[in-house]
């Protein structure tokens, strides 16, 4: 596959990604909890911003426990679910303490979760830098629905034996 081919095929699949994204828009982040060692820990967040280069950015306060998680250890899974579609995004996040950005992503829900509005220097941006995303579905809810129903009958004479899941690789 020559790289032009290779890098409009992965332009085509972070589109699809982004789509399932947005069409989400809530997240559970995982992170590595800096208080107390080997544990896991999810938080919800609003996804503010899916990019065509494959990171994605939140909004969060400076001084929390989620910014301290990530400060100490930056690698993160971002988990979208809906009854259409999945996905698991992993990546390296980044505090990102830029008021322009933060102004640029800021929604009258922002203001429910920080204080203070987007020139409050406390509220930061959190732009996690994907390496891999694996996902399934997107697809349109009849095709989902015929799926479903095919499987309840018991008839797969024409499936495959793929899942439908897909991995990016978003390095």
């Amino acid at each position: 596959m020559s790289q032009d081919a290779q890098t409009s095929d992965q332009a085509d699949q972070i589109d699809e990604l982004n789509k399932i994204i947005e069409d989400v828009g809530v997240a559970m982040v995982t992170t590595h909890d800096s208080e107390h060692e080997g544990r896991l820990i999810s938080r919800p967040f609003s996804t503010q911003r899916a990019e065509d280069s494959g990171d994605v950015v939140f909004l969060t306060t400076k001084d929390n426990s989620f910014t301290r998680d990530v400060r100490q250890n930056p690698h993160v899974n971002i988990a979208y679910a809906s009854k259409k579609a999945w996905v698991s995004f992993a990546g390296t996040a980044e505090i990102v303490e830029d008021n322009a950005l933060v102004e640029q992503l800021w929604s009258r829900a922002s203001g429910m979760f920080m204080e203070g509005g987007p020139e409050n220097p406390n509220n930061v941006a959190v732009r996690v830098h994907g390496d891999t995303a694996e996902l399934w579905g997107g697809g349109s809810l009849v095709g989902t629905a015929i799926k479903t129903v095919k499987a309840m009958t018991g008839d797969t004479q024409e499936e495959k034996e793929d899942d439908g899941t897909k991995v990016i690789d978003l390095k």
